[in-house]
């Protein structure tokens, strides 16, 4: 709850109190003062407010009448506010409007987002055969300054009946429940002017029916210690994001060919090199079919067109002087689930990247496997043996799919390939959504580990691996980040 909430709920109580001891006008007023607030609350898209205000108003106008009621009438009326009272505060519970953690680094915050077209790629996915490609790019940095702009919030209000409505249908939620993350305030300043300097750059993607903003306490961490972020939509296999002449483009549903199910299940239920020499072929053939395969060209397309932009833009405009900061020699790239594998392999492909960030990712270009990344590679994994991706896959802990992509079957894995598994957490444990509900569907699908957990293990082996590969600091990671968080367990695929 924030402020204007608790002082809703606190002059309700007070109403029902000066009501129950016969101080029926003040007891008037607080309903009515508990009512305009709440109204407030709704107005600033707190929607959990609605039954407060109901309870205010029934409030208001049972207490104004002046008839006496029996002693049984009474105790009952007050039994009803009680419980009235705490069905009041379920939504609050159930859907929290949470606060982001702290940023720890010495820069205030900028955040901004620019809307890019690639007139050269037409007819990408489901656009029309003449329709270029579109997408949002949303920027974090370090800032000059953290007063005189306006406080970012989580999502843009503008447009976010549009946003959160596709995220919660994607995370099998109503659309009307994450409504408030237009209230949610984060740590930056809108449209703020950049910190002089020079500052490495970090492409994030985000995963497959997600959003730009999917992981805002990483990046804030990040932009707060010196890094420009850059976090890129994929539209169609995104959560819909509107842009500011209202297009738009909703999810498009994730159908896998029998194929490609087929073969894939193979590979995860029998995870011995021995096994994967002998389906590989068959998974080869059905993924270059596989319209994740389209998917995969399309995002690395958007990334590397993104980064391009970027490298153009020119100052006055405000993304010219953010990338006019930017050193484009300390890139690094990182992404969750499905564009935690693009991101290694936009690393794998873009000479100057110096290192990519996985957060549960996945590859499923077959060029990606048996193939040496031969860039520092970080993967932060959910806890596979509890909390499988796959149906039908292997619950050993000794080994993963991932085990397969990016490094040589049959060598060992090179001193700088970091893999981890995060004892607890489930595959959208690596998001936001798991500070958004409580009662979360499925359950299996965040896990146990805590949200203080997470976004701390997150943020502490993200940075400490970036200052390491990127900023070329000798900062003892990941040895400090294993004993801050022993729930991250390190994984050396066997050869």
């Amino acid at each position: 709850m924030y402020l204007i909430d608790v002082a809703a709920f606190a002059l309700l109580t007070a109403a029902g109190v000066l009501a129950a001891t016969g101080r029926r006008r003040p007891a008037v007023l607080a309903a009515l003062l508990a009512l305009a607030i709440a109204l407030v609350a709704l107005a600033m898209l707190h929607w959990q407010a609605a039954p407060a205000a109901m309870i205010a108003a029934v409030v208001a106008i049972l207490v104004q009448r002046r008839r006496a009621a029996r002693r049984v009438t009474r105790v009952a009326a007050r039994t009803l506010f009680v419980l009235g009272i705490l069905a009041a505060a379920i939504p609050y519970y159930l859907f929290p409007l949470f606060s982001l953690p702290d940023p720890d680094g010495a820069y205030p915050i900028g955040a901004t987002r620019i809307e890019l077209v690639d007139t050269a790629r037409r007819g990408v996915l489901e656009d029309r055969p003449d329709e270029p490609r579109r997408m949002i790019v949303q920027l974090w940095y370090p800032a000059s300054s953290g007063d005189g702009e306006p406080i970012a919030r989580y999502l843009p209000r503008a447009t976010i009946v549009t946003d959160a409505g596709s995220i919660a249908r994607n995370a099998f939620h109503y659309p009307f429940e994450l409504l408030h993350l237009a209230a949610v305030p984060s740590h930056a300043r809108r449209d703020a002017q950049p910190a002089g300097g020079s500052h490495p750059l970090f492409v994030f993607n985000h995963g497959y029916t997600m959003y730009p903003a999917q992981n805002t306490p990483l990046f804030e961490r990040l932009a707060s210690h010196g890094y420009v972020v850059a976090s890129i939509n994929h539209p169609y296999d995104s959560a819909r994001q509107q842009f500011a002449d209202g297009w738009s483009r909703e999810t498009t549903p994730l159908v896998v060919t029998p194929a490609m199910a087929e073969a894939l299940g193979a590979l995860v239920k029998d995870q011995s090199v021995a096994a994967w020499r002998r389906h590989f072929p068959a998974y080869a053939a059905a993924a270059r079919e596989d319209r994740l395969m389209r998917s995969t060209a399309a995002w690395l397309s958007d990334t590397r067109f993104a980064l391009a932009a970027l490298e153009r833009a020119r100052p006055p405009a405000l993304a010219g002087r953010v990338a006019h900061s930017v050193d484009f020699s300390r890139l690094a790239f990182g992404g969750m689930s499905f564009g935690g594998g693009i991101a290694a392999q936009a690393c794998v492909e873009e000479p100057r990247c110096r290192a990519a960030i996985s957060l549960d990712g996945v590859t499923y270009d077959p060029a990606m496997f048996d193939r040496a990344a031969g860039r520092p590679m970080l993967w932060l994994q959910s806890d596979w043996p509890r909390y499988p991706l796959y149906p039908n896959q292997l619950r050993d802990p000794r080994t993963h799919p991932m085990d397969f992509a990016f490094r040589q079957w049959a060598a060992a894995a090179p001193a700088d390939d970091f893999r981890f598994r995060v004892k607890g957490a489930g595959h959208l444990a690596f998001t936001d959504l798991v500070r958004m509900f409580r009662m979360r569907t499925p359950p299996a699908v965040y896990g146990t580990i805590p949200v203080a957990e997470i976004d701390g293990l997150i943020g502490d082996f993200s940075l400490g691996f970036l200052d390491r590969f990127v900023g070329g600091r000798d900062n003892g990671f990941p040895h400090m980040q294993q004993r801050r968080h022993p729930g991250a367990i390190r994984h050396v695929p066997a050869r």
